[in-house]
């Protein structure tokens, strides 16, 4: 067979898996977006788009805070690997685990006998993720996920961003004292304390005439 007919049926096939695999997950539920893609590209229907559910776009009183991530994959947690990045310094691995709900269905024999079976087959698993982060500062901070998945030769990477406030000062600040007012008082001061001085004498010469 010619080198280019066997190139043909090999692009062939990989577009038929890539459709087949699509297909699962749509029957399955795993939502299919642009933020997965392939480093050519592609898109990369395998998996789900990963979400950051802690911590949120918010502002946070306690500045030891915990990652936690969710996505859904058609393969086992073995085949992603995710990592994090605290305002864009090292990446740091964030372990995985993943469960299948198994799908009840039910099972027809020849004989007309019914039974109800519960199946994994084509069921994505639900991956989690989570790990302490490292004391952070006061200020605004952001974490970056980064996630990469294998499936034979076909490789799918994912990210998602989210912004936070670290504010720890609790203790009350007293009020400043407005500079503005210090003049207006200091005249006020020395105006009452000129008519005091003015209004004594008189009050003590009409004691002394009595």
């Amino acid at each position: 067979m010619p080198v280019r007919g066997k190139m043909g049926m090999k692009r062939t096939a990989s577009v038929l898996t890539l459709i087949l695999a699509l297909l699962i997950l749509l029957a399955a539920g795993v939502q299919t977006v642009k933020a997965q893609y392939t480093p050519g590209g592609q898109g990369f229907p395998l998996a789900s788009p990963i979400s950051i559910t802690s911590p949120s776009n918010s502002t946070y009183s306690s500045n030891l805070l915990t990652l936690s991530v969710t996505f859904k994959f058609l393969l086992s947690p073995s085949y992603a690997n995710v990592n994090y990045s605290v305002d864009g310094k090292n990446n740091v691995t964030i372990p995985l685990t993943g469960i299948q709900e198994p799908r009840e269905g039910t099972r027809t024999y020849a004989n007309g006998t019914t039974i109800t079976v519960n199946s994994t087959l084509f069921v994505p698993f639900i991956i989690t993720g989570g790990v302490t982060l490292p004391e952070l500062t006061e200020g605004s901070h952001n974490i970056t996920v980064y996630a990469r998945y294998q499936a034979n030769n076909d490789i799918g990477l994912d990210n998602s961003t989210v912004y936070f406030t670290i504010s720890t000062n609790s203790e009350q600040k007293i009020p400043e004292f407005p500079s503005w007012i210090i003049l207006p008082l200091l005249l006020m001061t020395s105006l009452v304390a000129i008519i005091v001085k003015k209004r004594l004498p008189k009050a003590f010469h009409k004691n002394t005439k009595r």
